[in-house]
């Protein structure tokens, strides 16, 4: 196996639906979403087939959504009402804030989460991007081989990197 690399992409897949697997013809762009790696190979190598560039090589890795990123917020909010209220109310308002434990900045943070999530979701601005690792290459074999039966090779593990999709 090869070592793994850090490549990133702003590519937007044609198909959205999350899955477990995509494939590539350049090793850059991934593509669609397939729940088995033997899914995206086959799918990969009929579309290399079709390429006008003919390429002779189809990767195929593992996608890994995105974190929304909705945790950890209640300090940062607490600051901020902290801070706003000691513009309007000087120092009477210094200890607004100040002395909260580690629960309930959790139970804070907890909330907010849900909230973040749930507002995202009605707004459907979940991230639409995504990671591929765990890559494989594998090679298109000719007609003949696929004719015959014989079985399609993981050449390789090459690395990962972040897409859309």
């Amino acid at each position: 196996m090869a070592a793994k690399n850090d490549r990133s992409s702003s590519f937007t897949a044609s198909n959205t639906m999350i899955g477990k697997y995509a494939f590539s013809l350049n090793g850059e762009h991934f593509q669609n979403s397939f729940e088995t790696r033997e899914e995206a190979v086959t799918a990969g190598i009929e579309a290399a087939r079709r390429a006008a560039d003919s390429p002779q090589t189809v990767y195929v890795g593992r996608r890994v959504p995105a974190d929304p990123k909705v945790s950890g917020h209640a300090r940062a909010v607490l600051s901020n009402m902290a801070a706003r209220a000691r513009e309007e109310f000087g120092d009477a308002a210094s200890a607004y804030l100040a002395n909260l434990s580690k629960p309930q900045i959790e139970q804070l943070d907890d909330n907010l989460e849900l909230t973040i999530l749930a507002w995202l979701e009605s707004n459907n601005l979940l991230p639409t991007f995504f990671k591929i690792d765990s890559i494989g290459e594998y090679s298109v074999p000719t007609s003949g081989q696929h004719r015959n039966g014989e079985s399609i090779a993981e050449v390789q593990e090459i690395g990962s990197g972040d897409y859309g999709m």
